[in-house]
Parts: structure tokens; C-alpha cells; sequence
């Protein structure tokens, strides 16, 4: 008898999906964005020294969404001499550390200049952590 019943019960129309709400973007995220707009602004300013525009200053938190985003960053300087300044990290995953050691090698493998500069203790205390050394990421100089 419970067939018979399935059979006759009333149909369930198939659900709507809902969009997926719009999400603030992380405080990780908009520091990278307000880091790569004052850089554009800067690239295309005359008279900015080659030094300058090829800096890039990481936020504070390198979590996963900061890492995506340092990804594409990275990858838009690539062929380019670059000085990736560490000095406001304060928490950095693994992803990061992942990113910016391809980044080093990579811009050894294409002949440019790469560094990791004023890289703060707690970034350093990770790399440690997970048994790189400075010279891994190219670090340069040393922030309290």
C-alpha cells in the first residue's frame, strides 16, 4: 500500500535557488586593493622612481582570500623587478608562504630582482615554523 500511495501523492515542484548573498570583502583584501590602486596611481604618475612603482606592500592578515589576491598581484608584476615589503604582517597561512616562494623562484628563473623587505618577527616566526629559511622567500632586512 505504500507504493500506491507515493504513486498518488501530489508532486513537490522542483525549488528555486537563491543567489548567494554578497559578501563584505575581508579588511585583508581591501588593504591589497588600496595597496594596488595607490600603486597604479603611482605607475602612472611621471617622474615616480622605478624603485617605487615596483614595490608591493603585503597586509597584516595573509589569510587564504589575502593569498588569492597576493596571487594576482604577483602575477601582474611578473618580468618586472619587484620588493615585496613584509613589515605589517602580523599572521600569515600557508597558502601565503606557498605564493611567495613561487614568487621567489620565479622571478629568479626569469632573471629579474625579487625581495621579500622589512619582514615583521611574526612573519618570520612562520617561516621558521615551517622550516624555510630566509633565503627560501629572498628576505632582506629585518622589522621589529
Amino acid at each position: 500500500m505504500a507504493r500506491k500511495d507515493a504513486k498518488n501523492a501530489p508532486k513537490k515542484a522542483p525549488q528555486k535557488r537563491r543567489a548567494p548573498k554578497a559578501r563584505s570583502k575581508p579588511a585583508s583584501v581591501a588593504v591589497s586593493e588600496e595597496v594596488l590602486t595607490q600603486e597604479m596611481a603611482a605607475e602612472e604618475s611621471p617622474g615616480i622612481d622605478a624603485a617605487t612603482s615596483g614595490q608591493m606592500v603585503l597586509p597584516e592578515n595573509l589569510d587564504f582570500s589575502a593569498a588569492t589576491e597576493l596571487r594576482g598581484l604577483l602575477l601582474a608584476r611578473r618580468g618586472a623587478p619587484l620588493a615585496v615589503d613584509a613589515g605589517q604582517v602580523r599572521r600569515t597561512g600557508m597558502q601565503a608562504v606557498q605564493i611567495l616562494l613561487a614568487a621567489a623562484k620565479t622571478w629568479q628563473a626569469d632573471g629579474q630582482s625579487y625581495a621579500v623587505t622589512n619582514p615583521a618577527s611574526e612573519f618570520l616566526d612562520t617561516i621558521a615554523l615551517v622550516g624555510l629559511s630566509r633565503e627560501h622567500l629572498l628576505i632582506e632586512g629585518f622589522s621589529r
